[in-house]
């Protein structure tokens, strides 16, 4: 009590202050500024240029003072009432207190008339305001004193009534009376009645959601009500509530309040019916998912005056309802683990109904005029108006409709998702433990029907709205249209899982079921190659889901791969083969492209797969891996013999030059076999250069023998490599230097890099483990000449490869020299050093990044 006694004289020596400070600019002149005073600072006098000098200074303007004074008025008035309910009530016998209380709720209620006559609006609002708190008061009251026995009755009930009757009344004064305020207060208090109604029942969460749903509809039905009327009802209800921005900010609000309230009563009911322990529950539950898609009905067929997107959610929630209702009574019929196909089956029937209905409708009817919908837009649509679409409460229901029920589909798929990721990487996991030396133990390959049965329903509503789509637009044979081609690219990576899982479902063998993969994929692309004219992507993607759901589960059996790779590699090859035509489209020649580098690719793999389950080492199973490279070289060879195949043969070629990469890392720990593998590499680079625009090929196969030859003599011991370089570098020169007489055009890598680097390479291998001094002096003299020679004759390769060796050569006579005099230096002068060096490039930078420029494009200009 006596922090509400502090607060109520605070207030009122506020409201002492404002009026003073209100007088004082009343009573002031206008040129004159009205200094701080009476409390209130910086409240300037009111017109001519002394109001506007003093404009700066004004902290507070009139109709800001104005509303200070009704808020601080307002609360000290039903602080007032709440002091005298609280204390005072109990001096008084039951004929005063009722008294006081009435006369005063009824001087509030009653004095907005008279101040909107004299055009104080705002006093009349704050005035009813105070009126509505004092009704809740003197409800309150009267429980309290056990007025006409109400102290017996229920708190919840009570409240119930009391709040119901407040709301309808407040809505009623307010609008008899032309007031703003009081509309929103009873439309916002008339959330309470339900929620206590169905507490003081003791309803359950079923019941709740009734009663939100109810109050919602009810919402919408006084809205339409006000609002679907004609032009001279509008004009009406402008005036009542206070003009047309008051009138759409109303509507505004009671739309979202509405909308959410409805939301929240049908998250409450789908909550309940999807959790719902019996089929008793189900039936109540069923009780607000049906009012709830009345209501979302009524909204989008019936309120035309709400905007397009709200009645076309209004649909979808009602498709919702209308889905968990069904699927919810579906869970107790159909066997165990189907009730996810309860909650689909409606969902897709759905889903197809309102593409049939967005079909009829022209929804999906293309807009421009002669497009593809295959006349003028009025006849694509058949509608009287001749716009593309129908009219608005056909369209936003179909619109609903088709995009709530997908939705509902495609959460249905989410739900069997992981079984269905489980199915399609069981032989995957038994393959990973069977290939990675393991003992893999018996496994078995399960799924139930359930998951497969959404799968099916998903892809038959795609196909259906593929089809539908494709009809709208007039795109059954071009395949131009991006929607309809991305429905049937979805159709088909939905159908590929629904059809081979299917032998999983029907309890069929793995071998049976792996064959059936192979022959869905072989058969795929065999049409692709009977009907390249027709859509290519779906089949493609077909294809390849097909394939690498093959290949994948051929890894639970080491005969199983060979056989499937073996045969995907067959006919990757054919279908390069002939889709790699001169008269094909660019598609089918990328196609094909893909499908050369794919063969090569798996028989690789079919080596490797071949090697391992003989048992056979990783560095012997390589030179199988390097066979297939050396294949896919001669297969090039010949596809580029034929015209128009030139980029598939690129293509190979480049495949079986990453195998024969793969082939040489895999030797690459034991010498002996890698030696044997650069040599063949090399063999098969020479081959290769014999093509006339591979010629290039004959400097990689040099350096691969070479390479070979050096690996050859590591393994023998041999300590001085020169002995057995010598003579090839030697013939190596004397062949470059006349092929460069005779083709002037040849440059100095082909015709000297290889002889120039069969000697120092070498040598400069041998040199950092030589601890004698004559081999450095002799490499060094030759790499001087070398670059000595190249800079005369302004040819690269010598002066590149003399230059280099130069200067390692240098790096390793300095070396210990260096490393003994850093050890004598203190510490700092190194890095004092360092810091000196960035700091002599950092100033001459520009300079030197010339320079730099300078010798890289001297020595790109040699030949």
């Amino acid at each position: 009590m006596s922090a509400l006694d502090a607060r109520r004289q605070w207030l009122v020596q506020r409201h002492a202050e404002l009026l003073a400070a209100l007088r004082v600019r009343r009573d002031a002149p206008a040129e004159i500024p009205v200094a701080a005073s009476a409390g209130a600072p910086g409240i300037a006098p009111m017109g001519g240029s002394g109001a506007a000098a003093g404009a700066s200074g004004r902290e507070l303007s009139a109709p800001s003072a104005r509303t200070a004074l009704l808020i601080v008025g307002g609360v000290l008035v039903v602080v007032a009432a709440l002091v005298f309910t609280v204390v005072s009530w109990g001096r008084l016998g039951i004929g005063g207190r009722a008294a006081v209380l009435l006369a005063v709720t009824a001087c509030a209620l009653a004095l907005p008339r008279p101040l909107r006559r004299r055009q104080l609006t705002a006093t009349a609002e704050a005035s009813a305001a105070v009126g509505l708190a004092l009704v809740l008061l003197d409800g309150y009251a009267a429980r309290q004193a056990g007025l006409g026995g109400l102290d017996r009755v229920g708190t919840a009930g009570y409240w119930a009534v009391l709040t119901a009757l407040t709301a309808v009344g407040a809505a009623a004064y307010g609008w008899w009376q032309r007031l703003r305020l009081p509309l929103p207060v009873g439309f916002l208090m008339a959330r309470l009645p339900g929620l206590l109604g169905t507490a003081a029942l003791g309803g359950t969460t079923a019941d709740y959601a009734t009663a939100v749903i109810a109050t919602a509809a009810v919402d919408f039905a006084v809205l339409y009500a006000l609002t679907a009327r004609d032009t001279a009802g509008q004009d009406g209800f402008r005036e009542r509530v206070g003009g047309e921005q008051a009138a759409i900010a109303l509507v505004t609000v009671a739309r979202a309040v509405g909308g959410g309230w409805a939301l929240l009563g049908g998250v409450l009911a789908v909550g309940y019916a999807v959790v719902a322990p019996s089929p008793a529950e189900v039936l109540r539950a069923w009780v607000p998912l049906g009012l709830l898609m009345l209501l979302g009905t009524a909204l989008c067929r019936g309120f035309r005056t709400l905007p397009f997107a709200l009645r076309a959610g209004s649909e979808g929630v009602a498709v919702v309802a209308l889905i968990v209702a069904v699927g919810a009574g579906l869970r107790y019929v159909l066997p165990a683990g189907w009730a996810v196909v309860g909650y689909a089956a409606p969902a897709a029937l759905l889903a197809a109904w309102a593409a049939v209905s967005c079909a009829r409708s022209g929804r999906w009817a293309k807009a421009a005029t002669g497009g593809p919908a295959g006349g003028p837009t009025g006849e694509a649509t058949g509608g009287p108006t001749g716009g593309p679409f129908a009219p608005p409460s056909r369209a936003a229901a179909a619109l609903g409709e088709l995009v709530t029920a997908s939705t509902s589909l495609l959460l249905t798929g989410v739900v069997v998702l992981p079984e269905l990721a489980h199915a399609l990487i069981r032989p995957v996991v038994h393959g990973v433990v069977l290939w990675g030396g393991g003992h893999p133990p018996q496994w078995s390959w399960q799924l139930t029907t359930a998951p497969l049965v959404v799968l099916w329903l998903s892809a038959a509503v795609l196909a259906v709205m593929a089809g539908l789509r494709a009809r709208a637009v007039g795109d059954a044979d071009r395949h131009t249209d991006r929607l309809a081609n991305a429905l049937r690219n979805a159709r088909a990576l939905a159908a590929v899982p629904a059809v081979l899982l299917l032998p999983v479902a029907l309890g069929l063998p793995y071998a049976w079921v792996l064959a059936a993969a192979v022959v869905a994929a072989i058969s795929v692309a065999v049409d692709v190659v009977r009907r390249p004219a027709a859509a290519l992507l779906p089949r493609l993607l077909v294809l390849a889901a097909s394939g690498a759901l093959a290949l994948l589960w051929s890894s639970a059996d080491r005969a199983a791969v060979l056989a499937v790779w073996g045969t995907c590699a067959v006919s990757a090859a054919v279908l390069a083969h002939v889709l790699s035509a001169t008269t094909s489209p660019p598609a089918l020649r990328t196609t094909a492209r893909v499908s050369g580098v794919f063969a090569v690719l798996a028989l690789g793999v079919e080596a490797v797969a071949s090697g391992a389950t003989a048992g056979l080492p990783g560095h012997v199973t390589a030179f199988g891996v390097l066979a297939v490279a050396v294949a896919a070289a001669g297969a090039a060879a010949v596809w580029h013999r034929i015209p128009g195949r030139g980029q598939v043969s690129t293509a190979v070629e480049g495949a079986g030059y990453g195998l024969a990469a793969i082939a040489l890392a895999l030797t690459a720990l034991h010498p002996d076999a890698l030696s044997l593998a650069l040599a063949v590499t090399g063999v098969a680079g020479l081959a290769v250069a014999l093509r006339p625009d591979r010629r290039r090929a004959a400097l990689v196969g040099t350096g691969l023998l070479i390479a070979s030859s050096w690996v050859r003599l590591a393994l023998a011991g041999v300590s001085a490599p020169e002995a057995y370089t010598l003579p090839i570098t030697a013939a190596a020169l004397l062949i470059g230097h006349r092929r460069r007489t005779t083709m002037p055009g040849t440059g100095s890598w082909p015709a000297y890099g290889a002889g120039l680097g069969a000697t120092m390479l070498p040598s400069l291998a041998a040199m950092w483990g030589d601890e004698h001094w004559v081999r450095p002096l002799l490499l060094g003299v030759a790499a001087l000449l070398a670059t000595v020679v190249g800079v005369r004759t302004r040819l690269q390769a010598p002066l590149v490869v003399g230059a280099g060796v130069l200067m390692l050569v240098g790096l390793h006579e300095l070396a210990p020299t260096v490393v003994q005099v850093f050890g004598l230096l203190p510490r700092w002068v190194p890095v004092a050093a360092a810091g000196l060096l960035l700091l002599l490039l950092g100033a001459t930078y520009e300079k030197r990044i010339d320079e730099a420029r300078r010798l890289r494009d001297t020595v790109r200009s040699m030949t």
